[in-house]
């Protein structure tokens, strides 16, 4: 009887071990699959960080029109309270006395109707100071002067974030030369952006984007994603070159991007809801080497435009 009991009791002990090695086991699946996630997230919003940097250096946007507040109505305010006074002003004589003859009964009386309308004048005059305005955010109608205060700000505030970041990226394993690579680029950016280098900062901008493919590649197995990252990393490399007119240079670059896209014709697997996106860039991808052969800047930053914005929606 005892021996039956010795038996049973090693039992129940070896299946309590084997339960809470799976739950051991299935919770630290949960934890890396969180922490992958977690860091997929921020790669996703440095992307997008640094193409919303590479695009304000021709201040393209893929918004077609931004909200502008301006100050011509406090102008207009005082352009017609100047005109009210110089018409008051040149009454007659007559009126002069006749209202300086009539002040005296009007003070008492009319001083809280004066301060009431005065106040109201105030509000009416602080209301029309402010005036709202949709701008027209087109390549072609875009300036070519850089806000480079705006530029500097947004790279320091990304110094916050650089940290936990790279954090992250370590607790996945990804390439340690690469996240150190990654920070080094950063600073080189820093440094050219504060030169206000619009080259160098594009140059810099493209260089820390090359780490994004190799980052996405450890952290997401999904191939439309993957393929999508590595075409735009070949897009940005002609974008930056369009700086010294290296045509040849950039139709490489096309064809790389077009090459690698093609890829996603023969890929089974690919959501019926995102084929329209993969086949409308593949059009729009050839299109942009057409533009390289016009060797047309405007043309190519036209079309650059659209296919990134298709791209980042897919």
């Amino acid at each position: 009887m005892k021996k039956i009991q010795k038996i049973a009791y090693i039992i129940l002990v070896a299946i309590i071990v084997v339960l809470f090695y799976a739950i051991y086991v299935n919770a630290s699946k949960n934890n890396q699959i969180d922490q992958k996630q977690k860091t997929l997230t921020e790669i996703e919003w440095i992307e997008s960080k640094i193409i919303n940097l590479c695009n304000t250096m021709n201040n393209i946007s893929f918004e077609n029109y931004k909200l502008e507040v301006s100050k011509k109505g406090e102008e207009e305010s005082k352009k017609s309270n100047n005109g009210e006074e110089s018409t008051s002003g040149g009454g007659s004589e007559s009126d002069s006395e006749e209202a300086n003859s009539n002040k005296e009964n009007s003070d008492t009386g009319d001083s809280s109707g004066s301060s009431s309308s005065g106040s109201d004048t105030n509000i009416s005059s602080k209301e029309e100071v402010k005036k709202f305005e949709l701008i027209n955010q087109n390549v072609l109608t875009a300036s070519d002067e850089i806000n480079w205060n705006n530029v500097k700000s947004e790279v320091e505030t990304l110094y916050t974030s650089i940290p936990s970041i790279t954090l992250d990226l370590y607790q996945v394993n990804l390439n340690q030369d690469d996240i150190l690579g990654f920070n080094k680029e950063y600073d080189n950016l820093t440094k050219a952006v504060k030169e206000e280098n619009k080259k160098d900062t594009l140059t810099q901008l493209v260089t820390l984007y090359e780490y994004i493919p190799k980052f996405v590649k450890n952290v997401n197995d999904d191939v439309l994603y993957q393929i999508n990252i590595q075409t735009k990393a070949h897009i940005l490399k002609a974008y930056v070159k369009l700086e010294d007119k290296d045509w040849t240079g950039i139709q490489g670059d096309v064809q790389n991007a077009i090459d690698t896209f093609n890829q996603l014709l023969t890929t089974t697997g690919i959501d019926t809801s995102k084929q329209y996106s993969v086949n409308k860039s593949y059009v729009m991808l050839n299109e942009l080497q057409n533009a390289v052969q016009m060797q047309e800047e405007s043309v190519f930053l036209i079309k650059y435009k659209n296919l990134l914005e298709e791209l980042s929606n897919m």
